[in-house]
């Protein structure tokens, strides 16, 4: 009895009956976006139930890998846990189908690329050919690499290290990434909207995929971080111009369900100093 009054502490959400999806992220992702945006915005545009977890993530019995301290907690910690299988580093998705009573469908990933992937195949986004397969992940993969550099630019000195613990060096390098790397990166996405228009599916099939969400929400986060007096109104003053992508950013934020979202009091805001 006393493991299992363990668990319950430990996962107070399994206590009650679970929503048949799950993001497990920090701090249930209250306080900040975060990852975990790209995954909401499938979820809130498809109408979805949903919950945000952020029980027992750290710590050397936690449900993150990469917070346990230790190969050695690592190690030990299997079958401790009530995941079907271990997970890295948050954000994680944990589905739980509703027709299977077994839990043997059960899934439950990180990484933001195979958890976008996999809601958009349950859920109706998925690209509907090989060609727009592979292009709808290119666009995904390239988006989420554009972030984690545009994300790293405000860690100069050390990744893990707080950006308030880096300041002055953060500024710095984000400045001259609006000024580089972000413009190349934006003028290579104008590219791609364009080949099917800005108030189209950016893979070229006829509806959205998970590609559309994950570029949608770099664009939202360059708009927030840099688009103000400290980096020069860096989103408005683009050279070359991006007008087909400001078109694209404002078709998908137009969406039903996303406009409800953006509205409403479940809405994260962004942290300010990270794209992020």
């Amino acid at each position: 009895f006393l493991p299992f009054l363990v668990l319950l502490l430990n996962f107070p959400f399994i206590m009650s009956t679970p929503k048949e999806w799950t993001i497990i992220y920090h701090g249930a992702a209250k306080t900040f976006k975060g990852r975990a945006e790209f995954l909401r915005l499938l979820l809130e545009d498809s109408g979805a139930e949903y919950e945000i977890s952020g029980d027992n993530m750290y710590g050397p019995t936690g449900i993150m890998d990469c917070f346990r301290g230790s190969a050695q907690a690592v190690a030990a910690g299997d079958g401790s846990m009530p995941l079907p299988n271990p997970v890295f580093f948050p954000p994680a998705i944990w589905h739980r189908p509703k027709e299977d009573a077994n839990a043997n469908g059960e899934v439950v990933i990180n990484q933001v690329g195979a958890c976008v992937m996999y809601i958009g195949e349950q859920l109706g986004y998925a690209p509907q050919s090989a060609k727009e397969k592979a292009l709808a992940d290119m666009i995904t993969l390239n988006a989420l690499d554009y972030i984690a550099e545009g994300r790293s630019s405000f860690h100069p000195v050390k990744n893990s290290m707080s950006y308030t613990d880096q300041k002055e060096e953060g500024d710095k390098a984000s400045k001259e990434f609006t000024k580089t790397r972000m413009a190349i990166w934006l003028a290579h996405f104008e590219k791609t909207v364009k080949i099917h228009g800005a108030k189209s599916p950016v893979a070229g099939g006829s509806k959205v995929t998970y590609a559309d969400f994950v570029l949608f929400h770099v664009l939202d986060a360059t708009i927030a971080q840099f688009n103000n007096e400290k980096y020069d109104n860096a989103w408005d003053n683009q050279d070359p111009k991006i007008d087909s992508l400001k078109e694209y950013h404002v078709w998908m934020k137009s969406r039903p369900n996303l406009k409800v979202y953006f509205e409403s009091d479940r809405l994260a805001r962004y942290a300010g100093d990270s794209m992020m």
